[in-house]
């Protein structure tokens, strides 16, 4: 049975240089990138993909989490948000509660993907057993992007991860299916939701923008920048095959289209 609906929910909006996000590519050049989550309905249950960037982080950065990630003031003069995006507030003006979200796909856990996990305490986590060694333990550089303040919540008990390998069939329909699409970290997984007729797959960060995605440009901070580029391509061939469109998170223009 094909999924019902997407929609995109924005929780914050970041403005960084597009040389940041598309490597080499009009350096010095602003692009403002959005921060969503989505939610995808299907008749056995409410799926939601990646929860943002986290509003307690963005109000008290020196004291987010066990460490606190002081270093994210020096970003917040580039980030707007405000009550009205955070993902509870969304999600009750669309008719949805946090308690009733049945699954939870973290596509990685970069903090501007898994900032509210805590607001999904009875969801089933979906998540790749190579993101999570990488939180703990990431590469330089990376480790900027992964706070304990975001993923801590899954060590608890009363979070029910599930570790998810090679291709995951959320429903065991088809409708709704993860896969591996490592590089920009080594578990990030992307979505191919089947609507029934109409297929869309949530890339999530493969690439940052459309133009990165067509030209394979990179971010230089991926995880493996050659492993990247092999992803970029199995979207592509997937998204070939079955006429889905691709959705990237940041991209503007892909937010908008599931607005």
């Amino acid at each position: 049975m094909p999924a019902t609906g997407i929609q995109a929910f924005n929780t914050a909006n970041w403005s960084l240089d597009n040389s940041f996000l598309v490597q080499l590519q009009d350096p010095g050049e602003p692009y403002e990138a959005g921060c969503p989550f989505y939610v995808i309905d299907h008749s056995e249950g409410t799926v939601v993909v990646d929860t943002g960037l986290s509003h307690d982080l963005l109000d008290d950065p020196a004291n987010y989490g066990m460490t606190g990630a002081a270093f994210m003031e020096d970003f917040l003069p580039y980030i707007e948000h405000d009550e009205s995006m955070h993902p509870r507030a969304q999600l009750a003006e669309a008719g949805y509660a946090p308690e009733e979200v049945d699954y939870l796909v973290l596509t990685h856990l970069h903090s501007d993907h898994a900032g509210h996990v805590d607001l999904f305490p009875d969801a089933e986590v979906l998540v790749r057993r190579d993101e999570l060694r990488h939180a703990f333990w990431p590469v330089p550089i990376q480790d900027l992007f992964y706070l304990d303040g975001d993923f801590m919540p899954l060590r608890s008990p009363e979070f029910d991860v599930t570790v998810v390998a090679g291709e995951f069939d959320v429903f065991g329909d088809g409708s709704v299916v993860l896969f591996p699409t490592p590089g920009h970290t080594p578990g990030h997984q992307s979505v191919h939701v089947d609507l029934g007729g109409e297929e869309t797959i949530l890339a999530s960060d493969v690439a940052h923008r459309k133009q990165a995605y067509e030209a394979e440009f990179q971010a230089s901070f991926n995880w493996d920048l050659s492993q990247s580029v092999e992803s970029v391509r199995e979207v592509k061939s997937r998204a070939r095959r079955t006429g889905a469109d691709v959705r990237l998170l940041h991209d503007r223009d892909d937010m908008a289209a599931l607005q």
